[in-house]
């Protein structure tokens, strides 16, 4: 399938399409076996050199991308939430167990102990990052998560997120697109996520509503430096639920894409 939006746009990164499967597939890359790594490496391969690239629940060594893509919450017990609610703010300083937490850095590397006793700090104390992760959309299905062009979809492949990576202009014309429909509220999601969890998750929430709304990304400085070899730091992602993307495709055929306005942007 081709994207009208893309092809007037003269896209560099046209779109690519998440999709959700229980079977591994045979064609396309994946982590080496018993190796997981972060899933944004995968993805900004898929989107930069159009290959098709595979994840699978074997390859979880986090668990933030647990949760991203629909494999549980990658959290055992509430303990793992608080660990991980103290690193995704200011790490040992937030932890309400200092000494727990110190423990727990003990086991890791040295570049990754010294990332965790600092935190993240994406969100601002412990108390907000651990209610933000208990408000995560969570659900469970699945064995893999493929991602590949929308030109290369199979004939009966419905993806769970269609994701453009747009530079600002771009980002300006689909969010016109996608604003010229409605009414109120909100338009564009931006959910502080993991940016595995901006392009899944979060857009699977969407999917179930009745007025979907797209979800910027990646917010996350972890999951934009494993993409920064392969995207231009200029860029974001753009994700939405397909039935969202194929209202926005029709839509853009009588959109601000056929006025002399956004030809002198040519």
């Amino acid at each position: 399938m081709q994207s009208n939006i893309s092809k007037k746009l003269d896209m560099k990164f046209p779109p690519i399409a998440l999709i959700k499967s229980d079977t591994k597939p045979s064609d396309a890359i994946g982590p080496k076996e018993a190796k997981g790594g972060c899933v944004m490496s995968f993805i900004a391969q898929t989107i930069a050199k159009r290959k098709t690239t595979y994840f699978g629940r074997e390859n979880i060594t986090c668990g933030g991308v647990s949760v991203g893509f629909g494999w549980g919450s990658g959290l055992a017990d509430e303990d793992a939430v608080d660990f991980q609610a103290s690193f995704l703010s200011c790490g040992l300083d937030s932890a309400p167990n200092k000494e727990a937490y110190e423990k727990r850095l003990g086991y890791m590397k040295k570049h990754t102990r010294e990332m965790f006793r600092h935190g993240e700090r994406i969100f601002t104390d412990f108390d907000t990052a651990k209610l933000n992760i208990k408000n995560r959309p969570v659900y469970d299905e699945g064995e893999y998560v493929i991602f590949k062009g929308l030109e290369n979809l199979d004939g009966d492949e419905i993806p769970r997120s269609v994701i453009f990576t747009v530079n600002p202009i771009e980002l300006t014309v689909i969010t016109q697109i996608n604003t010229s429909f409605r009414t109120k509220d909100a338009y564009i999601l931006t959910p502080q996520a993991a940016g595995c969890q901006a392009i899944g998750c979060y857009v699977f929430e969407q999917a179930e509503s009745d007025d979907p709304k797209p979800v910027l990304g990646p917010i996350d400085f972890a999951g934009r430096s494993k993409m920064k070899h392969f995207i231009p730091n200029e860029y974001l992602t753009l994700a939405m639920p397909w039935k969202l993307f194929l209202k926005l495709e029709e839509l853009s055929e009588t959109s601000v894409l056929e006025t002399d306005l956004w030809r002198k942007f040519l």
